[in-house]
């Protein structure tokens, strides 16, 4: 057998996958000029392991460096195995290495997802199944007529979640005609919300986005990611009990074309995603749960003293957000959608900056949240419209962040100019692709269904 030293050629003579060679051998019963390249994972006592991205093939020949490229002109042979008559072996007649692998090719836990999907086969077919699931989202919508759409990532002011911390940067210009550079500051978006919004304004009706968008300062988790992928859509002339249908039809046929079934498993829990899902109102689930009666949780000096007697630490000051996020993430959240996903509807106004208040009972906004297996899938709400209205509700957020510490910047006015020129009663929804990536494919840690996670950078 011919083994030549690497010498980091330009061409190669591969005229194969591993897979249509096996297959050719499959349906002619020899191999002729069968070329096969791919990487070596593995060592066998009589040769090595070969894989590529159509699969794996074990050869006999030399020993080889694990982590080498090679490619290898192989044949087929029977020979007798020791406990059978005999077995079909893939025998290399010649091998050339093609890249020499110059690093330890040791797995670690923390190494680079192009590293483990090499030993980790599950990785590259759930990165795989995350294209196919990405696909399928624009196939769904595109039939239903909907304008893909693509909107700035860069943006002078981000929107003004109390909650949220958002990633700065710097634009800096040259100097032109004498004139000194100019330099601004800049923001990556937390959603593409505000500028599709100003679409609906300018007439676009049906418009969706899959996107990037940027989160700082969350702790590290299973669930997140400072830069994710993000799905939002947009009807216009429609509420968000039109979105809540959308949802509910995207999910399932995106779990049927993927697994044939209406059924997933995430997190131990076989999930019934076949539309309709349950439908509760997020004051039953406080009820429900926590045992809060309705005026005790629309009131917040009654609400501060509920949780009290029940053992949170509550002082006078304790703003209503931070009652209702006490009670929701520790008490309810972990029992929503064990067996079907649920739509959690009608939350405080306080709640829903950017949403609509209902119209039987101002305290409550047309919002509306999914939740499969306890995690948290989509936000949406029937779109506020009103620029006065608007102004206001931002402003005081702005000044809920001021309280918190967060950075301060000013409302952006563009925005509600926007709505000034008249943005069409519209429902609209923000749902996260990493994680229905995660619930379709069963992955409970983001980290394996992303190509390179910020903990592997």
């Amino acid at each position: 057998m011919l083994k030549t030293l690497a010498q980091y050629p330009s061409r190669t003579r591969r005229n194969h996958s591993v897979l249509e060679a096996i297959k050719t051998f499959e349906q002619d019963g020899l191999l002729k000029n069968c070329w096969i390249a791919g990487r070596i994972v593995g060592v066998l006592d009589d040769g090595f392991v070969l894989q590529d991205e159509s699969g794996r093939m074990d050869i006999i020949g030399d020993q080889l460096n694990v982590g080498n490229i090679v490619e290898v002109d192989v044949k087929v042979e029977t020979r007798f195995v020791k406990g059978r008559e005999s077995a079909t072996v893939y025998l290399a007649k010649k091998v050339q290495v093609l890249v020499e692998c110059l690093s330890d090719f040791y797995i670690r836990r923390e190494d680079p997802n192009y590293v483990k999907m090499v030993i980790d086969l599950r990785l590259k077919d759930f990165l795989n199944e995350r294209a196919k699931i990405v696909k399928g989202i624009r196939d769904f919508f595109w039939s239903k007529d909907f304008l893909e759409v693509e909107t700035p990532s860069l943006v002078k002011l981000p929107g003004m979640e109390p909650y949220l911390d958002v990633f700065k940067t710097q634009f800096t210009g040259i100097p032109f005609e004498g004139e000194p550079a100019k330099s601004e500051q800049m923001f990556l978006i937390t959603s593409p919300e505000y500028a599709m919004k100003k679409l609906l304004v300018a007439g676009h009706e049906k418009i969706f986005q899959i996107t990037k968008s940027f989160r700082n300062k969350e702790h590290q988790s299973t669930l997140h990611n400072p830069e994710f992928t993000i799905l939002e859509w947009y009807r216009a002339f429609a509420s968000y009990e039109e979105i809540m249908k959308d949802t509910e039809e995207l999910v399932s046929s995106l779990a049927k074309n993927l697994r044939d079934d209406h059924h997933v498993t995430f997190a131990g829990h076989r999930v019934d995603v076949g539309a309709p899902w349950d439908r509760v109102k997020v004051k039953d689930l406080f009820k429900q749960y926590a045992h809060i009666e309705y005026e005790d949780f629309e009131d917040i000096e009654k609400f501060r003293k509920a949780l009290k007697q029940q053992g949170y630490k509550v002082t006078a000051k304790t703003p209503y957000e931070d009652l209702f996020f006490m009670v929701f993430l520790n008490v309810i959240e972990p029992n929503l959608g064990l067996k079907k996903p649920i739509i959690v509807y009608e939350y405080p106004t306080q709640m829903a900056a950017l949403s609509k208040k209902c119209d039987h009972d101002p305290r409550y906004a047309e919002r509306f949240e999914v939740y499969v297996a306890g995690m948290e899938l989509c936000n949406a709400f029937t779109e506020l419209n009103d620029p006065k209205e608007q102004q206001a509700r931002l402003e005081a957020e702005r000044k809920e962040r001021q309280k918190l510490g967060k950075d301060d910047y000013p409302v952006d006015q563009s925005f509600i100019r926007a709505l000034e020129f008249g943005m069409p009663p519209s429902g609209g929804i923000a749902l996260g692709v990493d994680r229905l990536v995660m619930l379709l494919t069963g992955v409970t840690d983001i980290r394996d269904i992303l190509y390179f996670p910020h903990r592997d950078l």
